[in-house]
């Protein structure tokens, strides 16, 4: 069952006749919560986007469900966040606004993807493969897929500040200071090993635009200050200075750290529900349950600092 926890409430004012008070419901242990009251299409005035960003940093994931959002409306919610990534898959834009990626298992006519097929099938933070990773993610979700009444394709997120405060102060004393690679290139071949890559290949250009980056195992949190493990299964390929043996097994130790439903937020999917959560404060999987089952979200990325 649900436990309400009010951050702040505010009644509506002169200018938003009408509109209920906002209040924050957590929805998972320590991460993932619903920010109720908040109307992303009529436009969020400070005093309530700063509501939604403070649930944000406090909760790591959160989701504003029953909203009805044009691209446009998406796009000028997420810059308020920070600047847009524009994807370099840019073939799965949305028209007329390519900083949001299209996310779906449809096909045309001729059978290319409309959108990313594969997104998540790994434990991952997004864009851990570049210098700067997204900060936060906005995905808003169109198309739900279902069978027999159930939603399918959750998402699945770990806190990775709670997984990091449970380890023994032994494992942390023994990654204190070590650096992992992150490596889109390896993502792919992951991915195809496991016969799950779904997507159209990278160009030689592409690939020569993503070189392999070293970010600290544990980051700490830009806004909040807190400690985050920041290895991932779908990303990490080493850990900087072992020996391959040395870092496969730690980097095994950690993911499995991370995996534990212990720190969990499982998120079941409704149409209108825009979700925002913190890259650095959490990882997330896809469940791939639904098949061919039509299913579409627009994706934004928020560009970040450099982890330290």
């Amino acid at each position: 069952m649900d436990s309400s926890i009010t951050l702040r409430h505010f009644p509506p004012s002169d200018t938003g006749a009408g509109r209920p008070e906002r209040e924050v419901v957590l929805k998972g242990p320590g991460i993932g919560a619903e920010v109720r009251g908040v109307d992303v299409a009529r436009g969020l005035d400070d005093e309530a986007f700063e509501f939604v960003r403070n649930a944000l940093h406090e909760y790591s994931v959160i989701v504003l469900r029953d909203q009805d959002l044009a691209p446009a409306e998406q796009t000028a919610f997420t810059k308020r966040l920070g600047e847009m990534r524009v994807s370099f898959y840019n073939r799965y834009g949305v028209p007329g606004h390519p900083e949001l990626s299209v996310v779906s298992n449809i096909r045309k006519e001729d059978g290319e993807a409309i959108g990313i097929a594969d997104a998540g099938m790994l434990w991952h933070t997004d864009a851990s493969y570049l210098k700067t990773p997204d900060m936060y993610t906005v995905l808003y979700g169109l198309q739900i897929p279902q069978r027999d009444g159930q939603v399918l394709g959750d998402t699945v997120f770990t806190s990775a500040w709670r997984a990091y405060e449970a380890l023994p102060e032994a494992m942390k004393k023994r990654i204190a200071g070590l650096r992992a690679t992150h490596s889109f290139i390896h993502h792919l071949d992951k991915k195809k090993r496991a016969g799950n890559l779904k997507r159209a290949p990278l160009t030689e250009a592409q690939k020569a635009e993503l070189p392999d980056v070293d970010h600290p195992i544990v980051r700490t949190h830009p806004v909040n200050g807190r400690p985050c493990l920041f290895v991932t299964e779908g990303h990490t390929s080493a850990v900087v200075g072992l020996s391959e043996d040395e870092s496969d097994a730690l980097l095994e130790a950690l993911w499995t750290q991370l995996k534990n439903p212990a720190f969990h937020y499982r998120h079941s999917w409704r149409k209108g529900d825009l979700i925002v959560w913190d890259n650095c404060a959490v990882h997330h999987l896809a469940v791939f349950d639904y098949g061919d089952i039509p299913r579409r979200l627009h994706r934004a990325g928020i560009l970040g600092p450099e982890p330290f």
